[in-house]
């Protein structure tokens, strides 16, 4: 009779399927890893068990459990890296973007800003410290430069801006 049942080389090369489909719902690559060191024992047990082509049936283990292993780890690995890029379309890629001011933008009045080609609703985010306490509302002028940091309702995009009006250095920089 045969010393290795074929039954447990079957069930360790179904186990190393499941593996494999686990782990693309968990997304760490330590299951692929045994997934295909699963497959590989179960065509091993197989070959030893002395079943018939087990030679063929090994050799097509072998292939399976390398390529699947190879596109899981792609496609994890290609999650992974999406995961930690920023957004790049729609609104959240616009955050950080530098514009120019098409028309005065003041805290409580619309503006236009002129941001990657196109002309959008704008408001001030916050009102600068330099601004003279007599005047009605802070105010951006026609032609300076504005970051975007953020939406408000309505889609109005928020911004702040980069130089100071009466020193002309840019607000990012260090003094």
């Amino acid at each position: 009779m045969m010393a290795i049942p074929p039954a447990i080389g079957v069930i360790l090369i179904l186990l190393g399927l499941a593996l494999f489909v686990v782990d693309l719902h968990t997304g760490h690559g330590l299951l692929t890893a045994g997934g295909i060191l699963t497959l590989l024992v179960g065509g091993l047990v197989l070959l030893w068990a002395g079943i018939p082509y087990s030679g063929v049936l090994l050799g097509a283990v072998v292939i399976v459990a390398m390529l699947m292993g190879g596109v899981l780890l792609g496609i994890l690995g290609s999650l992974r890296a999406r995961g930690r890029r920023p957004a790049l379309t729609g609104k959240e890629g616009m955050i950080g973007e530098v514009g120019t001011v098409r028309r005065l933008v003041g805290v409580n009045s619309e503006g236009w800003v002129f941001v990657h080609g196109e002309l959008w609703r704008a408001v001030l985010a916050f009102a600068p410290e330099e601004n003279d306490p007599q005047d009605s509302e802070p105010m951006i002028e026609v032609g300076r430069k504005v970051r975007v940091v953020g939406f408000g309702e309505g889609g109005i995009m928020q911004v702040v801006p980069i130089e100071l009006p009466s020193h002309g250095r840019e607000v990012d920089q260090p003094e």
